[in-house]
């Protein structure tokens, strides 16, 4: 998204990069100069057998984060005691060493996951108040490689183009792995995250910082095993539409 912005007395055209990291990115968009700061972190390694991983990756120093949860053990939620501890035990189960944490044949937790951060919908901005909105989810993902000939034992459906099918696990024709994932819920069909689990922030872009937040949706329509309970609780909905700004 493109705003102009004042820096250092000049009015700079900037570029604003958010992304599916909930990671936000400011850069001078003429050139690419960075207008925030960005530091080269190091990240878990690990790739599956075949692949290859860059040591470190880029992270926002200045910038909100959407967000920066570290995932834990007691972090995870549920509605009973039950499917809380199923949710701890799961995690535990899981590879996880924060953001980045690769895949591979033992199950590994993703968060943000595939869904966002900040998803393809991207941000909008108020150019008069140099404001960006951006509506953003708290949603893990539990993923699993399985070897291309396990994969063709399991009888899944095989796809040409990479592409999603809702419901049904997809084996991508010709790589050495097919992934099976999908957002980390509990038996009840409930994250295995406390929510919130999607809000909307608003962001001062000429102080770097967070003016306004608050959860974005409710539990109406939603519950456990996909029963909506009618009950309007403002626990935030994971969201994948971008924000318009007038």
């Amino acid at each position: 998204s493109l705003i102009d912005l004042p820096i250092n007395g000049k009015s700079v055209p900037a570029l604003v990069q958010g992304t599916k990291r909930g990671q936000v990115f400011l850069l001078d968009r003429r050139d690419g100069t960075l207008l925030s700061p960005v530091e080269e972190r190091k990240v878990p390694q690990g790739a599956a057998a075949g692949d290859f991983l860059s040591p470190t990756q880029p992270f926002t120093t200045e910038m909100p984060s959407f967000d920066n949860t570290v995932l834990t053990e007691d972090s995870m939620w549920g509605l009973t005691p039950v499917d809380t501890l199923w949710c701890r035990i799961k995690f535990r189960q899981a590879r996880y060493e924060g953001p980045f944490t690769p895949h591979g044949t033992k199950s590994s937790n993703t968060y943000p996951d595939f869904l966002g951060g900040i998803n393809w919908g991207g941000v909008s901005l108020d150019p008069e108040n140099k404001l960006m909105i951006v509506n953003w989810s708290r949603m893990p993902n539990y993923t699993l490689l399985v070897p291309r000939t396990d994969a063709n034992n399991m009888g899944l459906e095989i796809s040409k183009d990479g592409g999603q099918h809702v419901g049904q696990p997809v084996a991508q024709m010709g790589t050495p792995f097919a992934a099976l994932t999908a957002a980390f819920l509990s038996p009840l069909g409930v994250p295995c995250m406390e929510p919130p689990f999607g809000k909307i922030t608003v962001v001062d872009l000429v102080k770097r910082k967070v003016v306004w937040e608050k959860p974005l949706g409710t539990s109406a329509d939603s519950g456990p095993f996909n029963i909506p309970t009618g009950l309007p609780l403002p626990m935030g909905m994971p969201n994948s539409g971008g924000t318009l700004t007038t």
